[in-house]
């Protein structure tokens, strides 16, 4: 499950996009075909297959069951109500009344239940029936009613449904503000869409969604040549800018920078087993002695601390915390001292040898970390590996990404969950309690619980939360990042 769940933040993380202003509807001008430029070519147009650049494409095509909100409560989508049984291990789903595939076919139980059933065997699709499955039946009770039956009951199940894999899909046909014609995608993988003229959302006033005609999603691999494009107005929108693009789309009158907050953890990973980080007062050291401030000009202002490895808002978000640590490298000089341990204490420190979304300059962020830690006596030892291998890279401490998922479960178990060979710590019982709880307020305590204890023992240190920057073009109003979907889109004249 864990591998899962981190493939889906993660793709969720990179195509989601901060929210700009949304207009008033009287205000709104209709028709015009929105450009925008992406990192990659869009290689399909199935959800449960999806790559990060394809799930842009995917979401305005087909809809979820459910949404999340930006404080994480979960929202009407395609279902309109939902009901929970048997301790929490059966979901009853009430899907809207009228609404239609683009080819014309009704949204109904059977339909939903077709959707899952073509997705079952991708990886996506493995979040929710790994070995052993989550999901154990999908039903249709009647037309209008869809039932899930989970092996246990699963916290996270409906905001994981709310994930862009989960969207229902009919062939390439959707539900969504867009649709696709047969010829849409070219075989340099930009993609043209036509606008939904049935689409089921309305505005309170003013013309009925999408403003838009149409949809070109282009890909444009390399990021300057995506700012490039968007100030020579080829394209009206750039997604997902490193630090210095986004910095000189910030500078230029004519363009707009839309942050996603909190796109992505970064946080420092203590071996536990390595001596003598096994004592918790040295790695109270490690974390006293961190300045995250420090760090601010690497990220040219697009990050926010982090006082715990969840954002405000989050369900697991514990707003009594004030901070994870204080900054204050006398106190934590003298907690080492304290040990009487023989100084100088040397220790391996991994960091990415390319580029993440919690390290724009994976190196220099590293090399700042360092230094804060020679000052309490340890000693770092750089060393870059491939992203992909931090976790397997067997370091005393790492520079870790975490993408914010859907639910706290995403952050937690990949953190935590599989830090303890046994299975049997506290805090992984804490979690897998969380897992099987279906109150949220309960969830909710359980999260904060295992907050406590990291705080106290130390073994992982947030550093900070990542923005995601996009730009686009002042002609952009509407702009939403909360669905990722260009629905609520229009251009000004």
């Amino acid at each position: 499950m864990r591998r899962a769940s981190v493939a889906l933040a993660l793709l969720l993380a990179s195509c989601a996009v901060a929210p700009l202003s949304t207009p008033a509807p009287s205000s709104v001008q209709t028709g015009g075909s929105l450009r925008v430029a992406v990192g990659a070519e869009i290689t399909s147009l199935d959800p449960w297959t999806a790559d990060a650049a394809s799930l842009v494409a995917t979401r305005q095509i087909f809809e979820t069951l459910v949404g999340l909100d930006a404080g994480g409560v979960i929202t009407a989508g395609l279902a309109s109500a939902w009901q929970l049984a048997n301790d929490g291990a059966t979901w009853t789903l009430t899907l809207r009344d009228g609404i239609h595939f683009h080819d014309g076919s009704p949204l109904d139980a059977a339909a939903v239940v077709a959707s899952f059933e073509r997705g079952r065997g991708s990886r996506s699709y493995a979040m929710l029936f790994d070995d052993p499955p989550q999901i154990v039946r999908v039903s249709a009770v009647d037309a209008r009613t869809v039932r899930f039956d989970l092996r246990t009951a699963f916290g996270p199940f409906l905001a994981h449904l709310a994930g862009p894999q989960t969207a229902i899909a009919r062939g390439t046909a959707g539900t969504g503000p867009f649709l696709a014609k047969p010829d849409a995608l070219a075989p340099d993988g930009t993609l043209t869409l036509q606008r939904n003229d049935a689409y089921r959302q309305k505005s309170a006033a003013g013309p009925a969604m999408p403003y838009l005609a149409g949809l070109v999603l282009r890909p444009v691999r390399d990021p300057a040549s995506r700012l490039a494009e968007l100030r020579a107005g080829r394209v009206d929108v750039a997604l997902d800018l490193p630090v210095a693009q986004a910095l000189a789309a910030r500078g230029d009158p004519n363009l707009v920078l839309a942050l996603r907050p909190y796109a992505a953890l970064a946080s420092l990973g203590v071996d536990t087993a390595a001596i003598p980080f096994d004592r918790p007062e040295i790695r109270r050291a490690v974390a006293m002695s961190l300045d995250r401030s420090a760090l601010s000009s690497v990220y040219g202002g697009m990050l926010r601390s982090a006082t715990q490895v969840v954002p405000p808002g989050s369900l697991a978000y514990d707003t009594s915390v004030a901070e994870f640590t204080p900054f204050d490298a006398g106190a934590a000089k003298r907690m080492v001292a304290d040990t009487h341990i023989a100084l100088p204490i040397a220790a391996d420190l991994v960091y990415p040898s390319a580029a993440t979304a919690a390290y724009p300059e994976p190196q220099r962020i590293a090399q700042s970390i360092a230094a804060d830690l020679a000052k309490v006596g340890i000693v770092a030892r750089l060393r870059a590996v491939d992203p992909t291998a931090i976790r397997a890279a067997n370091a005393t401490l790492a520079l870790e990404t975490t993408a914010v998922g859907l639910d706290p479960d995403d952050v937690f178990w990949p953190l935590f969950g599989d830090q303890d060979p046994s299975d049997i710590s506290l805090v992984v019982g804490l979690l897998r309690k969380a897992r099987t709880e279906a109150d949220p307020s309960k969830r909710a305590e359980l999260y904060k619980q295992v907050s406590k204890i990291s705080r106290t023992e130390a073994t992982r240190v947030p550093l900070l939360f990542a923005d995601r920057p996009s730009a686009v073009s002042a002609r952009v109003a509407g702009y939403t990042g909360d669905s990722v979907s260009f629905g609520t889109v229009w251009l000004r004249p």
